[in-house]
């Protein structure tokens, strides 16, 4: 089996042909099995290059996925296994990702914790809202441990700010306990709150 001819696509692809039939490859899959004008190839070269071309497709899915929904490890293998990608596949991508480092559940942890903490949200919501967006359950207790607590402050007494005139017009001890239960309700425990009364 020959490469009968090699042609640059407009998408930076290329297109070769072996045997009468046509193939898209990219620049990287090319070099590494040196396909060449002329090369000499087998149909399990052909087979493993189409593979690794397939598995790079799907590795670039992965990256966009991750960077525009900010998902993490559990997520991504998610996606990967609805587009069908086998088990040695997704593990392949996962680990690529890793190396480098695309995917990087602690940082993305972290600044999901930060973020949310500046808008107002306890400990406990911030622990549900990673548990939904399907973290381990020991990282998000490790990442909480070392939460920015000056922010978390922060956060809280903003958000006390922002809701306190809301309850205005109520005598001064429904006002004080409504504002408790709504801190309670956004995440806060009370021995979080107390120091606002």
């Amino acid at each position: 089996m020959l490469v009968e001819k090699i042609e640059k696509t407009k998408k930076g692809m290329y297109k070769i042909t072996v045997l009468g039939k046509e193939y898209l490859f990219s620049e990287d899959t090319i070099v590494e099995y040196r396909m060449t004008l002329g090369h000499e190839t087998n149909e399990e070269e052909l087979k493993n290059a189409l593979k690794r071309e397939e598995l790079q497709s799907f590795y670039s899915k992965a990256c966009s996925y991750q960077i525009r929904y900010a998902k993490g490890e559990v997520k991504v293998r998610e996606y990967l296994k609805n587009k069908e990608v086998s088990k040695e596949g997704i593990n392949q991508i996962i680990d690529k990702m890793k190396k480098n480092k695309i995917l990087n559940d602690n940082d993305l942890i972290d600044s999901i914790i930060l973020f949310l903490s500046r808008k107002g949200n306890g400990k406990a919501l911030i622990k549900e809202k990673l548990y939904q967006r399907g973290f381990y359950k020991k990282d998000i207790e490790e990442r909480m441990e070392y939460m920015d607590m000056e922010e978390y402050k922060n956060g809280l007494i903003k958000l006390y700010q922002k809701v306190s005139h809301k309850y205005d017009k109520y005598d001064p001890y429904i006002k004080k306990e409504k504002l408790k239960a709504y801190l309670l309700s956004r995440g806060y425990t009370y021995s979080e709150i107390v120091f606002l009364f």
